[in-house]
């Protein structure tokens, strides 16, 4: 590659990572009028869709299988950090807990991760299958959560109309950097390395983003540890039905991506795969915010 081209594709990289670190910030900033959003922002699907966009629709279905199990390992060990901050943090100093806690659940991932049953996926067959059992699953361990807590706090509070947004980028910065270099990391890595469609799915379901966003939370010295425990507490009420929402996010593009037909010119064809995974991700918070709504209301019965 000459030296204007590796320029030119230099910026395209870069203006890549701008936008869609944007678009995270937007989502960020939108889940932040949600009471039970953290939780079920866990596992928001955002490397996954771009993981589909930048493959192309003919990979989609392939990439799919393994990328549908990254939603459940991702929520289990955020629901395994929350319950066992909680149950450690008092015998000792919070702050070391947090961090061996988040090495923990690192080593776990990628044990999970490198086993054969999740290299070779969910088969097409099975799929909604899957994310109905997922579904019904996360549904009832937070129905039994539910029904063994309870609070009479009601929803929480919204944040102020003046600055908001400001202060919710601001107390979201660390979540939204590592973000960034995610994102950093895996569009170059997407687009030269040669990584099979199983790696593909497996890497758009990093969890940089969630086990940092916990571990931001855990280790505030900032913070009291009554409030960081409150904070934790909140967002355990919507982990258990998070893996669920990125599934369904997950399962429906790859089959609308794999049944599109090309389109004429390439402008218009990249503008159609902009909108269905724009449309996607609106559904997906769409569906975080109804379900969270009713989450809030059910653990303040």
């Amino acid at each position: 590659m000459s030296g204007p081209d590796l320029i030119s594709e230099l910026g395209r990289q870069i203006l890549r990572v701008v936008a869609g670190t944007a678009v995270y910030i937007a989502i960020v900033v939108l889940a932040a009028r949600l009471p039970a959003g953290a939780g079920l922002m866990l596992t928001f699907p955002a490397l996954n869709g771009l993981a589909f966009f930048f493959a192309g629709d003919a990979r989609a279905a392939s990439i799919a299988r393994s990328m549908l199990w990254m939603p459940v390992i991702n929520g289990v060990l955020c629901a395994a950090y929350i319950l066992m901050f909680a149950a450690l943090a008092r015998t000792g100093a919070a702050e070391p807990v947090a961090w061996c806690l988040l090495l923990a659940v690192t080593l776990l991932w990628y044990a999970s991760v490198s086993r054969r049953r999740v290299r070779a996926g969910i088969a097409p067959e099975r799929q909604l299958g899957w994310a109905l059992a997922v579904t019904l699953a996360g549904a009832l361990v937070t129905l039994i959560a539910a029904v063994a807590t309870h609070t009479d706090s009601g929803l929480a509070a919204m944040p102020g109309t003046d600055g908001w947004i400001v202060e919710t980028i601001l107390r979201s910065r660390l979540k939204i950097a590592l973000f960034a270099v995610a994102l950093a990391i895996f569009l170059p890595a997407m687009a030269y390395l040669p990584i099979s469609d199983s790696t593909r799915g497996i890497l758009s379901g990093m969890p940089i983003v969630p086990f940092g966003g916990l571990v931001a939370i855990a280790g505030d010295v900032g913070m009291s540890l009554d409030e960081r425990l409150a904070v934790l507490a909140g967002m355990a009420r919507g982990v258990w039905l998070a893996p669920a929402v990125a599934i369904w996010f997950i399962y429906g593009l790859s089959r609308v991506l794999q049944a599109r037909t090309k389109m004429q010119p390439p402008a218009l064809d990249a503008a159609v795969r902009s909108g269905a995974l724009v449309a996607g991700w609106l559904a997906t918070l769409a569906a975080i915010v109804v379900v969270g709504y009713a989450i809030e209301t059910l653990f303040a019965r």
